[in-house]
């Protein structure tokens, strides 16, 4: 009950990363590609608000961490923080799990932690629910960037300057989250959603995954990340590198060269989700109640047992204490 109310909350809160838009399209392009037979097996752990549409709890595991958006819950799942990244040496350009990802903290072991148990039989729904809506929202952010990013500047948190004629500061990271795609909706699809999501579909359905790429090779899809981190994103308008030393100022030119990666990382984030999603579906466990459906077994069960309970002691009762009316004849034949 107590995630569902979150869930709930988490449709009408704001997210941090790719924004609640770019997660969204994700799990909506996923969601698109999925089989019959496992779109209704991820239904079935989605809230009633949310109407089926898998884009609705995509942004979950982001509202979860703020008092804004879950103010009576959100130190309990501070935990989760270091899952939605890696963070590599600066400008080591390649990926080492034994360095980047001790213990399995990071988002190449929530991937792979989270596929585990959304299909484990020991897992009860809540926890397969919670698995889902964590790995929806971490494939989103494996193919963001700065999610591999740099670990001096904290995935360019920290590296901070001026987009597009903006007035307001604000840093690389959040520039990669939300603000080109901002403005990819606003210049070329009238702010329409739908517009886009029409767009990144045909991308997503005309371009081919890697040779020999599995359903759950997380290294390949953090290292691509990396590879645009070390080759486009730390580049400002004239080609030099950006860092937490001076403010930067990124204009036309660097928008009209970077857009083009966020939408094919969108729609490589949504073809990988329902791959992913279509082969779990395959290996899944045992259909599981949810509390919901639980409680209102076990209301009708209850209900069930006391009327019978009643039912007897009533029989009973009748047998042993007759009404007056039926008592009446009786008693005039012994008189």
């Amino acid at each position: 009950m107590i995630l569902t109310c979150l869930c709930i909350f988490g449709l009408i809160s704001p997210a941090i990363s790719w924004g609640s838009i770019g997660h969204a399209l994700v799990a909506r392009l996923g969601q698109s590609q999925l089989t019959s037979s496992a779109n209704s097996w991820v239904k079935q752990y989605l809230p009633s608000a949310s109407s089926g549409d898998l884009g609705t709890i995509a942004s979950w595991p982001d509202s979860i961490l703020y008092p804004n958006s879950n103010p009576l819950g959100y130190r309990e799942w501070q935990w989760s923080r270091e899952l939605h990244y890696i963070n590599i040496p600066d400008w080591n350009c390649s990926y080492i799990p034994s360095r980047d990802c001790k213990n399995d903290r990071c988002i190449e072991g929530a991937l792979k932690n989270y596929s585990h148990r959304l299909i484990d039989n020991q897992c009860d729904y809540i926890d397969q629910q919670e698995a889902l809506f964590f790995l929806v929202h971490f494939l989103g952010d494996v193919h963001q960037p700065l999610h591999s990013g740099f670990r001096n500047d904290i995935g360019g948190n920290i590296v901070k300057g001026y987009f597009l004629n903006g007035t307001n500061q604000t840093n690389l990271h959040s520039i990669w989250d939300e603000q080109i795609i901002n403005y990819r909706l606003q210049r070329y699809f009238q702010s329409d959603v739908q517009l886009y999501f029409n767009y990144l579909s045909t991308l997503m359905l005309s371009q081919s995954i890697l040779i020999n790429e599995t359903a759950t090779d997380y290294q390949r899809w953090i290292n691509e990340s990396i590879f645009y981190v070390c080759n486009e994103v730390y580049f400002d308008d004239n080609h030099e590198k950006m860092n937490v030393s001076k403010n930067f100022t990124l204009g036309e030119e660097y928008f009209s060269r970077t857009w083009p990666i966020v939408d094919q990382r969108l729609a490589r984030a949504g073809l990988r989700l329902s791959i992913l999603l279509n082969q779990l579906s395959t290996h899944r466990s045992k259909r599981k109640l949810s509390p919901d459906m639980e409680a209102l077994i076990i209301a009708l069960c209850t209900g069930i047992t006391i009327g019978l309970v009643l039912g007897i002691l009533l029989y009973f009762l009748g047998r042993r204490y007759p009404r007056t009316e039926e008592m009446r004849p009786l008693l005039s034949e012994d008189a």
